[in-house]
């Protein structure tokens, strides 16, 4: 991995942890928890509510890495909306389009397989904005990663650490998944199907979740989306991040939360 991928690596998740345990932060949460009565010492609540703030950002930060990966590989081209939050023009029709799609899916008699109502889905996207009845509203979506490959075909990533998520928020990643796909296809002017595939990312390899709305070949999970993309390769990005909790410095952080919580010592050095 390139030395100065890892920096910007490391940078960006030392950051995560200061803004996190800041000492603003660190004090609020042991104001509001020792007005609470808990078995559990109020510090040590306040070091756990930490960490599992830091565990929930760590996906969010995920997705950071692997639009930096893009900006920084050399087989692909970034697109000027990845990692953006945009504002996009889609129809009333599409949405409730989009809607339908995914209620239908969940429908007993709905099929196992869904690669042809899947492709016929992003088809009629396509063919309703381009004629663009009834008028287009604006909608506003996070686009984790935007690239164009070396064959000009645009790839739009939607990026999730796990494929651990409960029914409701699997539900509510497909759906927005779908519907950022819809507001490329205009923002990108997009008139055929093949110009842009819209592919679900989990760094993670591990499945739960089957092609309930999306297909097999739009989900790519772990290394995949490395091998058939990117020059940097998966197994280093993943070698550096198992790596990294062992860092010196990312240990002497925590270390300090730790005194910081429990005995009120801080270093300013550190936190």
């Amino acid at each position: 991995m390139q030395e100065d991928i890892k920096q910007i690596v490391r940078e960006a998740i030392v950051k995560i942890i200061q803004d996190t345990t800041s000492e603003s932060n660190v004090r609020k949460a042991i104001q509001l928890h020792e007005t609470k009565i808990h078995f559990v010492p109020a510090k040590y609540r306040v070091l756990g509510g930490l960490l599992q703030s830091l565990n929930i950002k760590f996906g969010n930060f995920i997705e950071q890495l692997i639009a930096l990966v893009v900006e920084k590989d050399n087989n692909v081209e970034a697109l000027p909306a990845s990692g953006e939050r945009i504002k996009f023009s889609m129809t009333a029709k599409t949405d409730s389009l989009i809607d339908q799609y995914i209620t239908s899916r969940q429908l007993p008699g709905s099929p196992d397989q869904c690669d042809d109502s899947f492709k016929n889905l992003l088809e009629d996207i396509i063919n309703i904005e381009r004629k663009g009845e009834g008028g287009k509203q604006t909608i506003t979506k996070d686009v984790d990663a935007l690239f164009k490959t070396n064959q000009n075909q645009i790839i739009y990533l939607e990026i999730k650490y796990n494929d651990d998520h409960d029914t409701g928020k699997f539900v509510n990643i497909n759906r927005k998944f779908i519907k950022t796909y819809a507001g490329l296809v205009n923002y990108l002017e997009i008139n055929d199907i093949s110009d842009i595939k819209p592919v679900l990312y989990y760094l993670n390899p591990i499945k739960r979740w089957g092609p309930i709305y999306v297909p097999s070949n739009h989900i790519y999970r772990g290394r995949q989306l490395f091998d058939e993309y990117f020059d940097i390769k998966f197994e280093d990005v993943d070698e550096y991040l198992r790596n990294l909790s062992d860092d010196e410095s990312i240990m002497a952080i925590f270390d300090e939360l730790y005194r910081s919580t429990r005995y009120g010592i801080k270093n300013p050095g550190l936190l």
